[in-house]
């Protein structure tokens, strides 16, 4: 049985399907060839666990006779989610010529149906298609800057944005983590680049300002109240959206929110990231 590289540590696999027992069949091989595991069941638990844990693959046990490979699609879209990670699919009957393509689409890497197609192919092609994406994620790492926007990537944005955080900590001034997504959704990567260069026009050499996902862009400002971060996040909108809007010559809008932490406390960066987030969802 094949095994995930051991030149990296465990890559992680977010495992969504709908039968129990082909589920736990599956977890099992993963496990045992060295894969750490996370479950999922529901679409809504599967789009969470995916966005929580920004996993190196994605297996779907799909049904294509109800809502096609829609679930695939919305995975692939997901701005958190790297566009190197391989997204595999499973399903009960063996997939027409129609549905491989129709899979490929939605952003899958590959469709397969029951046995033959089983387990030990699962395996091989993550095998095959894993390390890849490890290499771009050292990569990635080790660059610190995406080069298409030349903002930092999101290992960047933590490293500086830690930098800054201890800094704030040890005069005792606030901070404040804000958070940007197009309202709706772009067209491929280049678009992201697009925006992105924006950013980078109006960020400021004081904050840390970074590429967190494909279309999501986060500042981590020193020195920043409540009402200084709203300001900060209008301003940035209002020029990044007049900016885009004139490139695609169309109506583009912007949706941002922000969190900020009180002087004389220990700020962690990521913490006020996954704030400004969840406030960003919530007004949805």
């Amino acid at each position: 049985m094949s095994t995930a590289d051991p030149t990296h540590a465990r890559p992680l696999v977010v495992l969504a399907g709908r039968k129990t027992d082909e589920l736990q069949e599956l977890e099992t091989a993963l496990y045992s060839a060295g894969y750490l595991v996370v479950t999922a069941h529901a679409e809504h638990d599967t789009l969470q666990k995916i966005h929580v844990h920004k996993p190196d693959a994605v297996v779907l046990d799909q049904a294509p006779g109800e809502r096609g490979y829609e679930l695939c699609r919305t995975v692939r879209n997901d701005p958190g989610l790297s566009v190197a990670t391989p997204i595999l699919l499973t399903q009960d009957t063996v997939p027409t010529p129609e549905q491989r393509l129709d899979a490929l689409r939605a952003g899958a890497w590959h469709v397969q149906g029951p046995p033959p197609d089983g387990i030990e192919e699962l395996l091989l092609r993550l095998a095959i298609h894993l390390p890849a994406k490890l290499e771009v994620d050292r990569l990635t790492d080790e660059t610190m800057i995406d080069g298409p926007t030349g903002l930092y990537n999101t290992y960047g944005f933590t490293q500086r944005a830690d930098e800054l955080a201890a800094l704030t900590s040890r005069q005792g001034v606030p901070s404040a983590c804000a958070v940007f997504r197009p309202a709706e959704a772009l067209p491929p990567r280049a678009s992201g680049d697009q925006l992105g260069r924006a950013f980078k026009s109006v960020s400021r050499l004081s904050d840390a300002t970074g590429r967190t996902a494909l279309t999501e862009f986060a500042v981590f400002a020193p020195a920043m109240h409540d009402w200084a971060a709203e300001r900060l996040v209008r301003r940035m909108s209002d020029t990044v959206t007049g900016k885009v809007g004139r490139h695609y010559g169309k109506d583009f809008t912007l949706r941002a929110a922000y969190s900020a932490a009180m002087p004389a406390r220990k700020v962690d960066p990521r913490v006020l990231l996954e704030r400004a987030r969840q406030v960003l969802e919530s007004h949805a």
